[in-house]
């Protein structure tokens, strides 16, 4: 069916369509968005970064403290079980056995250091302090610091850069 077959009427509509749709198209080159509209969203996204990046690096120094923390929890419940057997004194002594104690054992596996005395302040308390191996991710962290008492066997873990000596 050709141009000149079709009814005047219907040419006319037909073709006054097809001009309405291509003056109202942009050209594919002419498309796109203006300065304004990307200076707005590169703000709004300085915005957003400036809230949440300090949320995220204080995340980051909470997920690398929970290793020693779960440690020095795991380690203060071991020796509290070993001194229900014996005494504190022989529970650090177990624990603090060399290469094959726990303590030992912990230190070698991780970014941080473990030692375990007995608190000096009660003969029932054991203290186990986690500090950060120079040279690791978790270098720069504060230590963390546990303590169990052996008679109620109540276990204390706190993150501090001053020393535990009894619960």
């Amino acid at each position: 069916m050709t141009a000149s077959t079709l009814k005047p009427q219907l040419r006319h509509t037909l073709l006054r369509n097809l001009n309405a749709k291509q003056s109202g198209k942009k050209n594919w080159l002419q498309k796109g968005f203006t300065l304004v509209e990307l200076m707005i969203v590169i703000v709004i996204v300085g915005i957003l970064s400036a809230v949440a990046l300090p949320n995220f690096l204080s995340q980051t120094e909470k997920a690398k403290a929970a290793e020693p923390k779960t440690k020095v929890s795991a380690l203060l419940k071991q020796a509290a079980a070993e001194a229900l057997e014996g005494t504190a004194a022989t529970a650090v002594t177990t624990m603090n056995t060399a290469t094959t104690g726990p303590v030992a054992v912990a230190t070698a596996t991780g970014n941080w250091t473990y030692t375990m005395s007995s608190g000096s302040t009660a003969a029932d308390d054991i203290v186990v302090t986690a500090a950060p191996k120079s040279g690791t991710a978790a270098a720069g962290i504060t230590s963390i610091q546990g303590c169990v008492d052996v008679k109620t066997g109540a276990i204390e873990v706190e993150q501090s850069a001053t020393a535990k000596t009894a619960c």
